[in-house]
């Protein structure tokens, strides 16, 4: 009996054919990138070295879910960086040789 379900248990991960440990992060399809157009209208002040963190999740079509502001320097950004991001797309993360639904936290330094 035991040889039969061990048989059958095999059978079942031959069958599913999937990569043991293979794991691949998320990418920019286009890599992300703000500019002074986007921002003209909220600039008050020279902002060199401001730094922004959004966090967001990236589903398994690629698309950003949910972004969020974690930390900012100036709130009056935080729009237009959520705008910005919602348009980004990703290669979605692969885990086991499928993708998966992963967090993402994206800096942004102004320079």
């Amino acid at each position: 009996m035991k040889r039969l379900m061990c048989s059958l248990l095999m059978g079942s991960l031959i069958a599913q054919n999937l990569p043991t440990g293979e794991s691949q992060h998320p990418k920019a399809k286009i890599p992300f990138e703000l500019t002074y157009n986007d921002i003209r209208e909220k600039i008050h002040d020279q902002y060199e070295g401001g730094r922004v963190l959004v966090e967001f999740f990236i589903n398994e079509q690629g698309d950003v879910e949910d972004p969020i502001v974690k930390d900012t320097f100036d709130m009056s950004f935080n729009s237009v960086i959520i705008d910005k991001v919602k348009q980004q797309q990703y290669h979605p993360a692969i885990q086991n040789g499928r993708p998966v639904k992963v967090k993402f936290s994206l800096p942004i330094v102004f320079r």
